[in-house]
Parts: C-alpha cells; sequence; structure tokens
C-alpha cells in the first residue's frame, strides 16, 4: 500500500475515531455509565495511534524525536491502551455470580469489577507498556526510518521480541471482546438492534484479528529470513485492520445513531400536536417555539426538547379537559371499535386525537360543550408508554379518523 493512500486512510480513521470519542465522552456525562467512558477512551486512543501510524505524521514525528522509528512505539502503545480498554469493556460486559441477578450485564458499575481491572487490565498491561519502551530502548536508536521495522529488523531478537508482544496483547484483547460480543448477540432476538451492533463488533474484531494474523505471519517469516511474505505485513495486515477498524467503529456508534434517529424523528412527529396545544395557550411553552428551519435542523439535546415538548402538550390536554365534548369520544369509540385493523395502543391515540381536535374546534369557537367529557381520552396513559402514545395522536391528528369524528359532530 501506497504511503500518501495510507496516509490519508489513517487521517479519515483518527478524524472518524476523534468524533467517535467525542459523542461517548458526551453521552457518559449524561448517564455516567463506564461502558461510555471506556469506549470513548478506547475510540481516542484509536484515533491517536493511527495517526501516529500515518506515514506523514510518522515522518515527522521521528525527525523531531531524533530517536529512530519513535512513531512506531507511540502508534504501538495507543494500540496497547486501546486493549486495555477493550479487555475493560469484556470484564463489565461479562456476568459474574457476584453481581446481582437482576442487573443487565450492560449496566455494571465499576465498583463491581475494579479488583479484576486491577488484576487483567492494569498489571497485565502495566507491564507490557513499559517492556515494548525498554526493548525500543534497546533497538530504537539510529535505526532506518525508511524500511518497515517488523520485515526488515525482524531478526534481531529485540525487535522480535517487542513485535511479539505487541501482537500477543493486542491479539488477545481482540479476542476476549469479539467473543464476548459474540456471545450476547446470540442470546438476543434475531432482528434487534443491539443484535447487529455485536455482530459488528465481533466482525470488526475478527477482522483487525486478521491484522494481527497477518503481520505475525509476516513478522516470523522474516525473522528466519523468508521475505516472500513480507507482502502480508504491509498490505493484507493494514488493510484488513483499517476495514475492521471502520466495522468497528459502526458497531460502536450503531446503537447511538440508531437512538439519535428515533429521538429526531418522535421529535419531529410531536411538532403537529405541540403547535395544536400551543393554540390552548400558548403561555404554556417552557421557551418561545423555534422557527420553521431551526425546528427542522434541530439535532442536539433531542431527549430534553421530547420530555419538555410532551410536559407542554400534556398540559395543553388538561387546559383542554372543559372543553372536550362527550359525543365526539362516544363517537370516536365508536368508530375505533368499527376499525378492526387498529392495535389497541393505536385505537387509544385515535381517539385520544379526535377529542384534543374537538377540544380545540370548542376552543376556537367560544362554544363550550354542555356535556363536556369527564375523563379526557389519553390522559391516564402509563409514564413508560407516554411518548409513544403521543407520537400516535400527533399522527392522527391530521388523519381521515379525525375528520370522520369531526364531520359526524360538527
Amino acid at each position: 500500500m501506497s504511503d500518501i493512500i495510507f496516509s490519508y486512510l489513517c487521517l479519515f480513521l483518527s478524524i472518524l475515531l476523534c468524533v467517535l470519542a467525542g459523542f461517548k465522552l458526551r453521552a457518559w456525562r449524561r448517564q455516567r455509565g463506564p461502558a461510555l467512558l471506556v469506549m470513548g477512551i478506547a475510540a481516542l486512543v484509536s484515533a491517536a495511534s493511527f495517526l501516529c501510524a500515518a506515514p506523514a505524521i510518522a515522518h515527522l514525528i521521528n525527525r523531531v524525536s531524533g530517536v529512530g522509528p519513535f512513531s512506531v512505539l507511540l502508534a504501538y502503545v495507543g494500540k496497547m491502551l486501546f486493549s486495555a480498554c477493550a479487555i475493560t469493556l469484556v470484564l463489565l460486559w461479562s456476568p459474574s455470580s457476584r453481581r446481582p441477578a437482576s442487573r443487565e450485564v450492560w449496566a455494571v458499575p465499576y465498583a463491581a469489577v475494579r479488583s479484576e481491572v486491577r488484576r487483567k487490565v492494569m498489571w497485565v498491561y502495566g507491564s507490557i507498556i513499559p517492556a515494548m519502551a525498554v526493548l525500543f530502548a534497546v533497538f530504537g536508536p539510529g535505526m532506518d526510518t525508511s524500511v518497515a521495522l517488523d520485515t526488515t529488523y525482524a531478526h534481531r531478537p529485540p525487535v522480535f521480541a517487542f513485535l511479539l508482544i505487541y501482537q500477543a496483547g493486542f491479539g488477545w484483547a481482540l479476542w476476549q471482546l469479539g467473543w464476548i460480543s459474540w456471545r450476547h448477540a446470540a442470546d438476543l432476538p434475531a432482528h434487534g438492534l443491539l443484535r447487529r451492533t455485536l455482530r459488528r463488533l465481533t466482525i470488526g474484531c475478527a477482522l483487525i484479528g486478521g491484522y494481527c494474523l497477518s503481520k505475525t505471519v509476516a513478522i516470523a517469516a522474516a525473522a528466519a529470513d523468508h521475505h516472500a511474505l513480507d507482502w502480508l505485513g504491509s498490505i493484507v495486515g493494514p488493510l484488513s485492520g483499517c476495514v475492521g477498524c471502520l466495522v468497528l467503529a459502526s458497531g460502536w456508534a450503531g446503537a447511538a445513531v440508531a437512538t439519535w434517529r428515533q429521538r429526531r424523528a418522535d421529535y419531529r412527529a410531536l411538532h403537529p400536536l405541540w403547535m395544536t396545544a400551543m393554540q390552548v395557550d400558548g403561555r404554556l411553552a417552557l421557551d418561545n417555539p423555534l422557527r420553521p428551519w431551526a425546528e427542522r435542523l434541530a439535532t442536539r439535546d433531542l431527549e430534553w426538547r421530547i420530555t419538555r415538548r410532551t410536559r407542554e402538550i400534556r398540559d395543553g390536554q388538561l387546559a383542554l379537559r372543559p372543553w372536550v365534548p362527550a359525543d365526539i369520544v362516544e363517537v370516536a369509540r365508536r368508530r375505533a371499535a368499527e376499525h378492526d385493523s387498529l392495535e389497541p395502543q393505536e385505537r387509544e391515540a385515535a381517539i385520544a386525537a379526535a377529542a384534543f381536535a374537538g377540544g380545540v374546534r370548542a376552543l376556537r369557537t367560544r362554544q363550550r360543550p354542555a356535556r363536556h367529557s369527564e375523563q379526557t381520552p389519553g390522559t391516564d396513559v402509563a409514564p413508560g408508554d407516554e411518548r409513544r402514545h403521543l407520537v400516535l395522536v400527533s399522527q392522527h391528528l391530521q388523519g381521515p379518523f379525525v375528520a370522520e369524528v369531526l364531520a359526524e359532530t360538527a
């Protein structure tokens, strides 16, 4: 692989991983889940590792440091730090008899695995990194940086030991992370989002493991003075590692992106219902409404925006209660019962939408109903189902069902 192509590829991956790290660390600040923090740190050190591995940056580091292939040491240490994070994730995701059986493996507190992290991560990788630094100090100074370290100098014992320690530490972490991801994915529903995410992690670990395998074979052959397999270490290995990193990053980002897309879809779906609620009493809004273009482009703090919008809609329903005609609710219930295709949750949402629209119509005309509905439909929904219910209400608000009910009761 040419230096120019590999430089662009490494820089692209470095930027991508920095963005991923930013999202994970931001999510950690909101939720304080240890796995989010570990994934954020892993993405950050991986970004630094790819940056140091880019030939254009590596030449600059070597020239400034004046210590042989110093960029190689930095890149490899970055991957060891990623490996330490990967093993920590495995411990956080691994069930243990010492932890409460009811607790989900994705929510294990760090305190429950602190001793295991100290024993399996800090001691192991805390020994590997200094050992690599000592070996590098032995062979690094004065080494030619214009040639590949792993195939040109693999016959030297310090270099060979340095490379094998690195590959062993990296490969072991990938195996552990891939295995735990595959095992948990096998226990999940066939088409669930979390299962797809874990499958991507497994595939990504396998592809990056191909990098370790290719490099190890090339190093062993070069140490025996057989350079016919150098292409495994210079082409196949880096390419497999880069593709695997993309797949792994997509796995880590997949669930977050899907959650964000669902929140944004819910936020947009609630807009018609919220605008109608503001017609009941504009003072219910906790803040001035966004301009239409800003509403369409809203991407940040969606969970908070949805929660606030939900409260404002609920306040609008309560304020509208004296204006909801009982006959509209009765007609809506009768018509909903005639629609066999409606699921129970959707049927209740359609009735609530008709009642809401009928109340707004009465309020606009200032004609208080002679008999208002004692129980406004949809106000007794469980908190856990509230968002989904209001999204369905908003979707039905401008639909044919509500139009038919309003026409019959006009």
